[in-house]
């Protein structure tokens, strides 16, 4: 259920980073794909990872994408990588969003019946101090049942428009629904 539901939220994706295309006003970068996505997360007692892995990029074959596995009354550190395994070597886009901060912000949201279930705080931040999201704390609440739903995570691209370290821009790099269950 969780995969149909997925990739059809999916398939509004968008994977071109700070590309040099008409969809992208941002002209002073070469052209970037974000083929994979990828999410760790770590407690005092387990590590969760889930990766979402598009590699022929928005279009062709349908994305893999893994749903994160939480414990109810955890809290974890949590960071988030982006590559381009399109390439030969593989492009590490994080990096560029980390010296590009002050134009990038990552968003997260839990949606669906983990909607107030899972807090995302204490991001890393930019130049400006303002949240930037390749790193930060995520907390679940004490569930006794197990609950599922969504974790939306978005990449932002300021271009044109300023950071302000709340509101999303209207340029999206990333956009994905990684399945989440929290478990007791």
């Amino acid at each position: 259920m969780f995969t149909k539901i997925s990739l059809a939220v999916v398939t509004s994706l968008l994977f071109s980073a700070c590309e040099d295309d008409p969809k992208n006003t941002n002209n002073n970068n070469d052209q970037e794909l974000i083929t994979t996505v990828t999410l760790q997360l770590v407690s005092e007692t387990d590590t969760v990872k889930a990766t979402f892995k598009d590699l022929d990029g928005s279009g062709g074959n349908n994305p893999t994408i893994e749903t994160l596995l939480l414990k109810a009354n955890k809290t974890y550190k949590g960071s988030i990588s982006l590559f381009d395994e399109s390439k030969n070597p593989v492009l590490n886009i994080a990096e560029e969003v980390k010296e590009e901060g002050n134009v990038h912000q990552l968003f997260y949201e839990a949606k669906g019946s983990v909607a107030g279930k899972i807090t995302v705080s204490n991001f890393d931040k930019d130049a400006n101090n303002l949240p930037l999201g390749l790193t930060f704390d995520l907390a679940t609440s004490n569930e006794t049942a197990t609950v599922s739903g969504f974790f939306n995570v978005i990449l932002s691209h300021y271009d044109g428009t300023a950071k302000n370290g709340t509101d999303k821009s209207n340029e999206t790099d990333v956009d994905i629904d990684f399945p989440v269950t929290v478990s007791p």
